[in-house]
């Protein structure tokens, strides 16, 4: 099987072309939902992992957040510098840095938020996000994940990488079954996990959610 790691740049133009194009400017409702369940905490700090242009990274940071917003797309993290610049928003601080190479301090972040931004990456390198992930969090800090599902109408489709890894159109797709998102953090509690769907582009699209807690 083709290893993941010789598409990386394919993976790189992807987004970066990706991220020329306009997309929606609301906050989507994971991040609506994030925020009402950590508002009434004392959180302070929290991680956007692949946050694109930003458009929930300015969310919670009009919420009373500082954000942290990483993505790997040039492209993307310039789109939020414009939007940082025109909306003096103060409070998120954009970095151009990948997911699979986090490097931030131990015990440095009360949230972790991804928004279907974890599903690009074969077992092993997930295995080393969710364990860096572990690192970088607060104990009691929380961390909320949204992954295409196995149900989804593009599952299986493409050339198969790995088990449920496949690549389509020079892009990569891991797609999360229950179990596997129950299993894969098990440095952390999981508090929730649930099935979601919506109509996307004509075809339905299948998602998993978790929420999960560092205790220890």
């Amino acid at each position: 099987m083709e290893k993941l790691s010789l598409n990386i740049m394919n993976q790189k133009e992807y987004w970066e072309t990706k991220w020329k194009s306009n997309f929606p400017k609301d906050p989507n409702n994971f991040a609506k939902k994030t925020f009402l369940l950590t508002k009434n905490k004392d959180y302070k700090t929290l991680l956007d992992l692949g946050c694109g242009d930003g458009r929930d990274s300015i969310y919670f940071a009009k919420k009373g957040l500082k954000v942290t917003a990483i993505d790997f797309s040039e492209n993307a993290i310039k789109q939020l510098q414009n939007k940082l610049k025109l909306g003096s928003i103060e409070n998120i601080h954009p970095i151009c840095q990948d997911i699979s190479n986090l490097e931030f301090p131990k015990n440095s972040l009360d949230i972790v938020y991804s928004h279907l931004s974890l599903q690009y990456f074969n077992d092993k390198t997930t295995t080393k996000i969710f364990n860096k992930l572990h690192h970088i969090l607060k104990n009691n800090g929380l961390i909320f994940i949204k992954c295409k599902s196995t149900d989804d109408a593009l599952y299986g489709k493409g050339k198969k990488i790995e088990k449920n890894v496949y690549l389509l159109n020079n892009h990569i797709r891991h797609f999360f079954d229950r179990d596997y998102m129950k299993k894969k953090p098990e440095k952390f509690k999981i508090l929730n996990l649930r099935k979601t769907s919506l109509v996307y582009y004509k075809y339905k699209s299948s998602f998993i959610e978790a929420i999960a807690t560092k205790q220890g």
